[in-house]
């Protein structure tokens, strides 16, 4: 065989190893790989976005209250209703508040998953005692009273805080006893009203969530913020189950 012979052949079997792709495959076949491609590409592009998105979600800080505001509008825009019951319980057990003169030592707040009643601890205990103070128990009877009427199926929990002073009694081994037993008193009221156990729950923090700093730079107590840290709350879950 001639050497061009065999350059013949061997175009021959170079031609025979090549295959095209062609993407035009006329009127009835349209672009279908090229549009395959394309959206291929689109779809990742998407899927990189939202992963963006969702990093910059999880790294931000959102102010809850400003979300249920929003919120609500947003229901009321589109025929939705919000809890305007629960907004009124607030307001009442606020007029209970005003009326004995006691606005400087409770603090209430309103949300639309719990309304929090927050009970400064000298208004309801004395130095190391248990026992709840006749003007606290007054003062209870009257809110338990109206929750009874207007949120009888509500769940609540009551937390007992103190400062970080040792507790120095018998029967109390730390703060965390004095702070249980305290919200325990308070369930107790509840109670005795006829609201059942499996709707109250109690939790004792004792000075591990202060408001304040308890001391200054220094380590001297500041009388002040421990006042402010020894206290009660009173939460009404909307919303949210125990």
């Amino acid at each position: 065989m001639s050497t061009a012979e065999k350059f013949e052949d061997h175009e021959d079997d170079e031609d025979s190893s090549i295959t095209l792709l062609d993407f035009d495959d006329g009127p009835s076949g349209g672009h279908d790989d090229g549009e395959s491609i394309w959206l291929l590409s689109y779809s990742d592009m998407m899927t990189l976005l939202m992963g963006f998105f969702a990093l910059l979600t999880s790294m931000a800080s959102f102010d809850t209250e400003k979300f249920e505001k929003v919120g609500s509008g947003t229901a009321e825009f589109f025929g939705g209703t919000t809890d305007q019951t629960f907004s009124k319980l607030g307001e009442e057990i606020e007029k209970v508040v005003e009326k004995k003169g006691l606005s400087n030592q409770v603090k209430i707040e309103t949300r639309n998953t719990q309304i929090t009643v927050t009970f400064e601890g000298t208004l309801f205990f004395s130095s190391g005692s248990i026992e709840l103070r006749q003007n606290a128990q007054g003062l209870m009877k009257e809110i338990i009273s109206i929750l009874e009427e207007k949120a009888g199926e509500k769940r609540f929990i009551v937390e007992g805080h103190t400062d970080d002073t040792p507790i120095h009694n018998g029967y109390l081994a730390s703060n965390w006893e004095l702070s249980s037993l305290r919200a325990s008193r308070v369930a107790r009221l509840f109670e005795e009203y006829g609201f059942k156990r499996d709707q109250i729950l109690t939790i004792g923090w004792g000075e591990t969530r202060p408001l304040y700093p308890n001391k200054n730079d220094q380590g001297a107590p500041i009388a002040e913020n421990k006042a402010k840290n020894r206290r009660v709350i009173l939460k009404i879950m909307n919303k949210l189950p125990l």
